[in-house]
């Protein structure tokens, strides 16, 4: 399209030739004529006079050092995340159900909805509009799920769990299964009835093969804009605060109350009970088992302070080196104060 379609769909301003042809958008090593890139940070400003791009997503400080036509964004990442969503809009089958589908009598789907092939929804379901449910998606009884829901194929919603508006549960996860609660008896393990449910608040995103666990009593809930990355595990009862993300392979045990805007790096975990602030930051590969104040940022088994974490990661590989200059020392010591030394 031209830049000039370009910029009023994404209704900002633009300068240079309104005529340009943008063929794509393309990552800033991969810029070539008719692609638009975008560059946010200073570190990358130098190549917006080389780039060979016909067009760059800007912020208004960098317009003057591009020498191609620019977009002039307060925020070029945001921008340029539209811009992908304009040349490469998401996969959507057309409305309608498959007659493979197999649908409860007494289930409600909004209008405009997709329910693709052996799709299976069960009694009391209530949908909104827009919905689409991909192949092999499986909704038990008793479910609620609000406007411009996304199912994946082989996703599971469980008995009574409740989600929000334009929620998104991507392929192979499961939402409700029961909690891990089991108590010992008369020399063996009984389970514990999870009766518990799972809310989902609106704009969440589950990512592939993650499970969120129903709650014992009560219910686990995720609220509004929280990111699940993949294989990410969510133990019953747990709270989790607005917009928090999680990257692959985090594992949250049990009654975790974790705060709004909370970033957790891949294959970190926290045991159960534990209470987190907000706005915490969590390195890849932490352990955390007491509660953490707002605002920290946090890294290591145990997790603590990231500074002191950073410290003594960078001292361990010397540990075997110092080991045996501190057993030098020390015979040397002991010769010293050894009589008739």
């Amino acid at each position: 399209m031209k830049l000039k379609e370009l910029a009023s769909r994404l209704g900002i301003e633009f300068r240079g030739d309104a005529d340009t042809e943008i063929l794509m958008p393309a990552p800033i090593e991969a810029a070539g004529p008719g692609t638009v890139i975008f560059v946010a940070n200073e570190k990358y400003a130098p190549m917006l006079t080389t780039t060979t791009a016909s067009c760059v997503i800007v912020p208004l400080a960098f317009a003057e050092r591009a020498k191609c036509p620019v977009l002039l964004s307060a925020n070029p990442y945001y921008d340029f995340a539209r811009v992908l969503e304009i040349f490469f809009p998401a996969h959507r089958p057309p409305p309608g159900i498959d007659p493979s589908a197999r649908v409860a009598t007494d289930a409600s789907i909004g209008a405009e909805a997709s329910i693709g092939a052996h799709v299976a929804i069960g009694a009391r379901v209530r949908i909104g509009k827009n919905a689409v449910l991909h192949p092999h998606a499986t909704i038990y009884p008793g479910v609620t799920i609000g406007d411009d829901f996304v199912c994946h194929s082989q996703a599971s919603i469980r008995e009574g769990v409740s989600i929000g508006n334009r929620v998104t549960i991507l392929n192979g996860a499961v939402i409700g299964a029961d909690g891990f609660g089991f108590g010992e008896h008369a020399g063996g393990l009984f389970k514990i009835p999870q009766v518990g449910t799972v809310v989902l608040e609106d704009d969440v995103e589950i990512g592939a093969n993650s499970t969120v666990d129903r709650a014992t009593i009560g219910a686990t809930i995720l609220h509004r804009g929280v990111k699940l990355d993949n294989q990410v595990h969510i133990g019953h009862n747990c709270e989790i605060g607005e917009y928090s993300r999680f990257a692959a392979q985090v594992g949250i045990a049990g009654s975790v109350k974790i705060g709004q805007w909370c970033q957790f790096g891949g294959n970190s975990g926290c045991a159960d009970h534990v209470v987190i602030g907000d706005r915490v930051m969590v390195a890849a590969k932490s352990g955390i088992h007491a509660d953490v104040a707002s605002d920290s940022v946090i890294g290591g088994v145990p997790a603590g302070d990231i500074r002191h974490w950073r410290r003594y990661s960078m001292a361990l590989p010397r540990l075997p080196e110092l080991i045996r200059r501190m057993r030098a020392i020390e015979d040397r010591i002991e010769r010293l104060l050894k009589p008739g030394s």
